[in-house]
C-alpha cells in the first residue's frame, strides 16, 4: 500500500475518481484549471505515488511539466506503446488543430501579440496580417476533407479555428473566461506542452507554410 499511498488519503474517495477521469481523457491538470482546485492539490501532493500507480496498472506515464508555480500534469505514453487506456479515451489532435495551435503560439509567444485573449482577435489577426498562413490553413483543411479544389470560405476556416480552441479548452490548454462566451479565454501553462513538442517547427513555420502551399 505504501507504493500507492494516495489511496490512504481520506479525500481519495471524493477526489481521485474525478482526477482519473480527467487524466484518461487527455486533460492537463494545473493550479487554476480544471476546477475544483483540489484536483491539482491532490496530484501535486501524491505525484510519485500516482506516477507508480498509472505505470504499474496501465503502462502509461504520468508527467509533471512546467515549473514549480506553473506546474501541470498529464498522461503520456512511451514510444511505440499506447498503454492500456481504451481507444475512446485517447486524445488525438487533428492536424489542422495542431497547425492552429502552432500559429497561435507563433503570434502569441514569438511575435509578441500578448493581447491575444479572444478567438475572434486571433482570427482577425490571421486574416489581416498572416495571409500566407491563412491560405496554407485553407489548403490544409481542403486536403484533410479530400477536396483538392481548396474552395473553402473564410467561414469554414473560422469554424475550424473555433473547434480547435474548443479542443484546447477540453485539454486544459486554455480556459474560457465564461462558459456562456466561447470567445475570451485565459492562456494556461499547459499550452507550453505543444510549444515544447513543436518549437522548432513553430520557429520555422514559414517553411512549413511554403511546403503546404507548394504541395
Amino acid at each position: 500500500m505504501s507504493r500507492y499511498i494516495f489511496l490512504a488519503d481520506n479525500k481519495a474517495s471524493k477526489v481521485f475518481a474525478g482526477l482519473d477521469y480527467h487524466l484518461r481523457n487527455g486533460v492537463h491538470i494545473q493550479r487554476d484549471h480544471p476546477l475544483p482546485g483540489e484536483l491539482f492539490r491532490f496530484i501535486d501532493k501524491y505525484f510519485e505515488s500516482l506516477e507508480a500507480y498509472y505505470y504499474d496498472f496501465f503502462d502509461i506515464i504520468l508527467v509533471r511539466g512546467g515549473n514549480e508555480f506553473d506546474a501541470f500534469y498529464f498522461i503520456d505514453f512511451e514510444e511505440g506503446n499506447r498503454g492500456r487506456i481504451p481507444a475512446d479515451n485517447r486524445e488525438y489532435l487533428k492536424t489542422e488543430h495542431v497547425i492552429v495551435g502552432m500559429l497561435f503560439l507563433k503570434m502569441y509567444k514569438f511575435d509578441g501579440n500578448i493581447d491575444l485573449e479572444r478567438v475572434s482577435t486571433f482570427t482577425a489577426l490571421l486574416f489581416n496580417e498572416y495571409e500566407d498562413e491563412k491560405e496554407a490553413l485553407r489548403k490544409l483543411i481542403a486536403d484533410t476533407a479530400g477536396d483538392k479544389s481548396s474552395d473553402f470560405s473564410d467561414t469554414k476556416i473560422e469554424e475550424v479555428i473555433r473547434r480547435a480552441f474548443a479542443k484546447f479548452n477540453d485539454l486544459g490548454w486554455i480556459k474560457w473566461d465564461s462558459e456562456n462566451d466561447k470567445d475570451r479565454f485565459t492562456y494556461m501553462p499547459s499550452f507550453d506542452r505543444l510549444r515544447s513538442l513543436y518549437e522548432a517547427q513553430i520557429i520555422g513555420i514559414e517553411t512549413i507554410i511554403k511546403e503546404v502551399g507548394d504541395a
